[in-house]
């Protein structure tokens, strides 16, 4: 008699941690470029403009603002050059760094370029054209 009790009792405690563990992955934890006030990782950003960006969208890389290179784009602590213009890039984190009194900046890193992440300074990209939000449907991700 025992043993069912302790079966079940371990049966249950096993469904109710599975359950916490499972939805804990699926949190959403978003940030509003008007609510900048703390430094970290995001899965969601709502832009200035009003666009909400998601881990897993695409980002198109346009035109470099630099003629030569891109001044908001860097892989490897360099500047992109312009030979990347039209190349699709996959967002994998979003990132906030800076503090009370410098400001806040938001930082995408991303995937598409080789095998080292691309880091995309978002608001500024987006401002001076050198990056665009894809949709969904029209993203196809150069590998």
């Amino acid at each position: 008699m025992k043993k069912i009790h302790l079966k079940k009792i371990i049966l249950f405690l096993l469904v109710v941690v599975g359950q916490q563990v499972w939805t804990q992955n699926k949190k959403v934890k978003s940030v509003s470029h008007d609510a900048l006030t703390k430094a970290g990782t995001y899965t969601e950003y709502v832009s200035r403009a009003g666009a909400t960006v998601k881990v897993g969208d695409s980002l198109q890389i346009n035109n470099p603002s630099n003629f030569e290179r891109y001044m908001y784009i860097t892989q490897n602590d360099a500047y992109l050059r312009a030979d990347n213009m039209n190349k699709k890039l996959k967002l994998k984190a979003i990132n906030v760094s800076g503090d009370d009194k410098k400001g806040y900046t938001v930082f995408f890193t991303c995937k598409g370029l080789g095998a080292t992440p691309v880091f995309v300074r978002y608001e500024d990209a987006l401002q001076t054209n050198e990056i665009k939000l894809l949709t969904e449907d029209s993203a196809t991700l150069q590998e």
